[in-house]
């Protein structure tokens, strides 16, 4: 007993020797060696919704060789598998049948006729490229592909295979080959072109869909007919791929997104990029592009960019980066999309709804529009007149700059600055100081791209769409992150409210009455020297933005955002489903009693009420300024008082009155308009200040006059304005008297450059007097 005990003693020891023994060889043979890697770049491939390809950018080696693909279709995996390895689940890498088949049919044949190689082996043969095909080199391969097996799962290894295997002079890859020789991606090839490309990896060199036709079709029909013999596939299948033809040569692969492929090749190179761009609509807004060229062009302009968002997805599905006629000087490849450019008026609905969520505004609102200095900044609207006061909504839908720098030098131009960046804007190069009051009217700059997910930030709020998708996406801040957009609901309804009031261009008069969007709120911008057209609109489903210009930044007459880019946004929208209209977000509005004559809450003197519902912050604004009770005498001709009237024989009226400035220009616009009558005879001592003033020039304004070709002074023109329509008006400068103006109060001087006082009197001793300075320039120095 004691012997057979020692002997089950020795095998077990020599067991565990043996299996320590194992496992130090296993252990050596993870450690020392390797799992082939493959380091060959890959295009930049760019996918629409659906996977759909746009473009692609070839890999720096000169390969058309895609990133690996998330799935192998199963026709195609079902073809390869029959064709090169149908034991590939069964083996460990190495397929030992296989092998001494290749090794007996190779000897008999006195040359290599036979690789017996499985995908495993091909794919360490792949990774390491060029190996001359030796018996040694047989073996390393074998080594590497039990190692490969260890490390990896069967999905990922047909996976690499899949990707790395050659398809034929450059194309590299099933994804690249499908596209290259059939124009779309491989989940959507039939049975005969799956059976083909599963065929050509086997000797791409050799045969070729443009040379050895009859070889690689031979090929894959006896792949085909052995799918069948196995009862892969049923004999009508097999009939049915067998008439199928075989491509003629590689195809230019998709470019519907050229420019946004470019820019994304260069921050993402190798990479696969999924967008939600819909590649029909792509085509569609590219079409609609091309058409509009030629016109502009005809004014020596050459490019045009547009996009589309989904304003429920928070998503771009379309995006024309660049339009133009392919010239290198007209550079097709710079991006105006993502370009930033001057801003124009595009910015101003965003202070309209900043003053209405600080309830510094309503819409119905008068908002100044007269002659204004600020430090020697003096906007001027672009018909270079005045309406002298409008409502606010109005100088929005009619983008009037001299009330939107009015408004933002009330609401802060460095608050107005940090509430663009807090929205999304990322461009602004400079401080705010830098750009001042000239940031409403484009003196910062912002892309397309951020302009139109502002925008859509908004309506998606005004939606209640507040949940963004995963993935990947085209939003233009720091790593696609959307910021949450800071205006309230109530602000956003009134803003596109006041925004759908825009005059539409020539083209689409009428629109009214065969209207099939709702209403599109829009704006449009037009930056200085007329370098750059903007339009933007906005319904509950879509955010279409369209900017035309010169990607070198030349300007040309005519050059404006309603009458080039606005056509082309109209058009883009045509594409698009039906939409509906917003709705009211009543939860954050009131009802409020406002004056129909100033927009104001009402007071105790206006005569007209009218009911509107407006953001609840409205509450904050003051009662309507304008209407006074002023009492006249019985024949309602001359302002009295009780000091030099009788009581019993006053008319007491409420009167709308505007100050004398606003005034001045307000009646010509407005032929009902009533200027507050002259005091009776007898009560002048009674009479109040501010009834005359200034429109032009301001107080302590610095002038600059240029000098004419004979060295005299130039020309200064100065108006005033007076509360009494029939008033006359004596100038004077320096104590100089120069003459006097009736009805129109518009005074011509030539003073020498250095300080001066001018001073206005009316025939009732009421006075006004400003200082101004005056500087002469010759005309090369204007010009200058």
């Amino acid at each position: 007993m004691g012997r057979g005990c020692c002997a089950v003693g020795k095998r077990g020891s020599l067991w565990l020797r043996g299996g320590l023994a194992a496992l130090l060889l296993f252990l050596l043979f993870l450690l020392f060696v390797p799992v082939v890697e493959f380091s060959d770049p890959f295009s930049m491939v760019l996918e629409g919704e659906e996977g759909v390809l746009l473009d692609a950018h070839i890999a720096k080696d000169g390969q058309w060789r895609f990133p690996p693909p998330e799935a192998i279709p199963p026709t195609f995996q079902m073809a390869l598998l029959t064709f090169e390895d149908q034991y590939f689940y069964r083996h460990c890498g190495v397929n030992p049948l296989s092998l001494v088949q290749a090794f007996v049919a190779n000897v008999r044949a006195g040359k290599v006729v036979r690789g017996g190689s499985t995908i495993t082996m091909q794919v360490v043969r792949l990774a390491r490229k060029g190996r001359s095909r030796t018996y040694g080199e047989k073996l390393l391969e074998i080594l590497l592909a039990l190692r490969l097996e260890v490390a990896c799962s069967k999905g990922e290894i047909l996976t690499m295979y899949v990707a790395n295997a050659p398809f034929g002079g450059n194309v590299v890859g099933l994804e690249a080959a499908s596209w290259r020789y059939f124009q779309r991606p491989p989940g959507e090839l039939s049975l005969a072109e799956s059976a083909l490309l599963a065929v050509l990896p086997n000797a791409p060199s050799a045969m070729h869909p443009s040379r050895n036709r009859a070889l690689l079709r031979a090929k894959r029909d006896r792949l085909l007919a052995r799918l069948q013999q196995e009862h892969k596939i049923t004999e009508t299948d097999y009939l049915m791929a067998l008439d199928e033809p075989l491509p003629l040569a590689p195809q230019p692969l998709p470019h519907t997104a050229g420019v946004l492929g470019g820019r994304l090749s260069a921050k993402h190179p190798g990479e696969r990029m999924c967008t939600a761009i819909r590649a029909s609509l792509q085509r569609e807004v590219k079409e609609v592009l091309e058409r509009h060229l030629p016109a502009v062009k005809a004014n020596g302009v050459n490019n045009l960019a547009a996009l589309v968002m989904d304003v429920h997805s928070g998503s771009v599905v379309a995006y024309a980066g660049n339009v133009c006629d392919g010239k290198e000087v007209n550079s097709p490849y710079v991006d105006m999309v993502a370009a930033p450019r001057s801003t124009g008026s595009i910015l101003k609905p965003f202070l309209y709804g900043a003053m209405l969520d600080e309830g510094a505004l309503l819409p119905d609102m008068l908002v100044d529009d007269i002659p204004i200095n600020f430090a020697g900044y003096t906007p001027k609207n672009y018909t270079n007149s005045y309406l002298g006061a409008l409502p606010a909504w109005q100088a929005l839908s009619r983008s009037l700059n001299v009330p939107a720098v009015g408004m933002l030098s009330e609401y802060g131009v460095a608050r107005f600055y940090a509430l663009m960046r807090q929205a999304g804007i990322t461009s602004f190069r400079f401080p705010a100081s830098h750009y001042g009051l000239s940031l409403i009217l484009g003196g910062g700059e912002a892309s397309l791209l951020e302009i139109s997910a502002l925008y859509a930030n908004m309506a998606r709020h005004l939606n209640g769409d507040e949940v963004w998708p995963e993935g990947f996406s085209l939003w233009p801040s720091p790593g696609g992150l959307r910021p949450a957009t800071p205006f309230s609901r109530a602000a956003i309804f009134c803003t596109f409210e006041a925004m759908k009031q825009v005059h539409r261009p020539t083209q689409e008069a009428g629109w009214a009455y065969f209207r099939r969007q709702g209403d599109i709120a829009w704006k449009t911008g037009t930056s200085f020297g007329f370098r750059d057209a903007w339009a933007v609109g906005v319904t509950p489903g879509y955010v279409v933005g369209v900017w035309v210009g010169n990607a070198d930044g030349e300007g040309r007459p005519g050059l404006t955002g309603t009458a080039t880019a606005a056509p082309v946004m109209f058009d883009l929208f045509h594409l698009l489903p039906e939409q509906g209209d917003f709705e009211m977000p009543l939860a954050e509005m009131v009802t409020l009693a406002t004056c129909r004559e100033s927009g104001h809450p009402v007071s105790r003197h206006c005569p007209d009420t009218v009911w509107r519902v407006v953001p609840e912050q409205s509450l904050k604004v003051p009662a309507c300024p304008y209407h006074k009770r002023i009492h006249l005498d019985r024949d309602t001709l001359y302002r009295v008082n009780s000091a030099c009237y009788p009581l019993s024989e006053m008319v007491a009226l409420s009167w709308f009155e505007l100050p004398p400035v606003q005034s001045f220009y307000y009646r010509r616009h407005h032929p009902g308009y009533r200027s507050m009558p002259s005091w009776h005879p007898g009560c002048e001592a009674h009479r109040e200040e501010n009834v005359l003033n200034f429109v032009y020039p301001t107080s302590e304004a610095t002038l600059y006059l240029p000098r004419k070709m004979d060295g005299s002074p130039g020309k200064l023109i100065m108006d005033a304005a007076h509360r009494d329509a029939r008033a006359c008006l004596y100038w004077y400068i320096d104590n100089c008297y120069m003459g006097k103006t009736t009805h129109f109060h518009t005074m011509a001087c030539y003073p020498e450059a250095g300080p001066h006082r001018i001073t206005i009197l009316d025939s009732q001793g009421n006075t006004r007097s400003i200082g101004i300075t005056v500087y002469h320039r010759h005309k090369e120095e204007t010009e200058r």
